[in-house]
């Protein structure tokens, strides 16, 4: 109740001019009524009792029913041009879930088309969503590198807020040219070591080598490592075999799938192959056996549009004066 009340002290209008009419409409309904007691044709009927016994007769309450409708319909539309809008404050969100930051490869190179017509980096970002999507419990935050990185949103529960980012990322978004692999490792590490959860992971989808920054992938999983965070590392492309799930096999590879196995080995997570939806699902599952800890975040304050539910309650209201003052309580005249 005091959150309501809050909500309806802070209350706003985008255009607070048409809120004028109110008082209009409630004189003229007032006019309306009392001069229509005195207008109103009428029908001397000699066995009102009678009626009444046949259950014909109106309530006196319901014979106004539909007039107080169709007014309350019209005060509705005049709130709705006014263009309400109700503040929701920031809230405690509690949860059971694990600490995850997802880092994604926005590099010039995430461009190419080897994904059935789809670039690299729209199928990893359709991989960040779906993985959003199936881990509700979860604070996550979205961290973006090329040849720099930077933290596009920090550990949030509000995940509708994480999915609108992710879908508005497009390559080019960071203007350092190369892979730095590395030093997004050592930012999100830094977003995560003050963490309370027992669990840290990070999530780093890519498609290349590191090429630039100034500290190398092995320097900063190993840093990551002893800060309890475990790293799951994807790489996006199809420029080479797919990599063996135990990557026993890294020194064969080149040097960005070798880079790639030897950060999840060193901080005890699992490499995989975006172009291998099996080799996605299997990290998905394992992330999910994680042991949960209890954690609370914060969901952001947002404004809500309230103009949508007055026209629709408007429009209902509407129906059933109509449909009243066609069957049960039709007036004739």
């Amino acid at each position: 109740m005091e959150q309501l009340t809050d909500i309806l002290a802070w209350l706003r209008f985008s255009d607070p001019w048409w809120l004028l009419l109110l008082p209009a409409v409630g004189g003229y309904a007032l006019f309306r009524w009392f001069v229509g007691r005195r207008q109103h044709p009428g029908v001397l009927f000699p066995g009102v009792a009678r009626l009444r016994r046949e259950k014909l007769a109106v309530n006196p309450v319901a014979g106004v029913l539909p007039a107080t409708l169709r007014w309350l319909a019209f005060a509705a539309g005049v709130l709705a041009l006014a263009g309400p809008r109700a503040p929701i404050p920031a809230s405690d969100l509690a949860s059971n879930g694990i600490d995850l930051m997802l880092a994604l490869d926005v590099s010039e190179s995430m461009r190419q088309r080897d994904f059935d017509g789809k670039s690299r980096f729209d199928a990893a970002r359709d991989a960040a969503r779906e993985f959003i999507d199936s881990r509700p419990a979860d604070r996550m935050g979205l961290l973006l590198f090329s040849g720099g990185s930077f933290t596009s949103c920090p550990l949030t529960l509000d995940h509708d807020l994480l999915d609108r980012l992710v879908e508005a990322i497009e390559p080019g978004v960071i203007r350092e040219p190369g892979t730095a692999i590395g030093m997004a490792v050592l930012t999100a590490t830094n977003r995560l070591k003050a963490s309370e959860s027992g669990e840290k992971v990070l999530v780093l989808l890519t498609d290349g080598e590191n090429n630039a920054g100034e500290v190398g992938p092995a320097t900063a999983a190993r840093l990551a490592s002893q800060q309890g965070i475990r790293i799951y590392t994807v790489f996006a492309g199809r420029n080479s075999p797919p990599l063996p799930a135990d990557s026993t096999a890294a020194s064969a590879l080149r040097p960005g799938r070798a880079d790639l196995a030897e950060m999840a080995r060193v901080s005890g997570g699992r490499t995989f192959s975006a172009d291998d939806p099996l080799g996605l699902s299997r990290t998905f599952r394992d992330i999910d056996r994680l042991e949960k800890t209890r954690l609370v975040g914060r969901r952001q304050g947002r404004t809500a549009e309230l103009y949508p539910w007055l026209l629709m309650a408007a429009g209902l209201m509407l129906v059933a004066e109509m449909a009243l003052s066609s069957t049960r309580l039709m007036r004739i005249p």
